[in-house]
């Protein structure tokens, strides 16, 4: 399975905030130069993370990062799952029907080609 390069920082940024010391917020760039991740990158990253309520962050002087619940009840699955937001990949492609193969597409409503229900042609003007 591939990893996205996203989803691979994101458990390591994990990581970084499990081994922290309970209760301690890690700042952004402590966490950013530990892993050697882009400090954009993985700001945007732990957001994602916070709307996946694995993450808790506090902002200010003594702000930072940290997991939002302790290390052993948050999964690998979890944290790649934080990040990109959709199931996950799998090896198989879903089955299509024989109906949705043979299907011809509509008619355009303004020009009546057969290229969908409204044309580029049609869409520009």
């Amino acid at each position: 399975m591939r990893i996205s390069a996203k989803a691979d920082y994101a458990v390591r940024a994990a990581l970084e905030l499990a081994a922290a010391p309970d209760g301690q917020p890690v700042k952004g760039e402590r966490l950013s130069e530990a892993q050697e991740i882009p400090l954009q990158f993985l700001e945007h990253i732990l957001l994602e993370l916070k709307h996946a309520r694995l993450v808790r962050t506090k902002r200010g002087a003594k702000g930072g990062y940290w997991l939002a619940r302790p290390p052993d009840e948050i999964t690998l699955a979890d944290v790649i799952r934080g990040p990109s937001r959709g199931p996950w990949p799998t090896s198989r492609m879903p089955r299509r029907s024989k109906r949705a193969i043979r299907a011809t597409p509509s008619a355009c409503a303004r020009c009546g080609s057969r290229c969908g229900r409204t044309c580029a042609r049609c869409w520009r003007t």
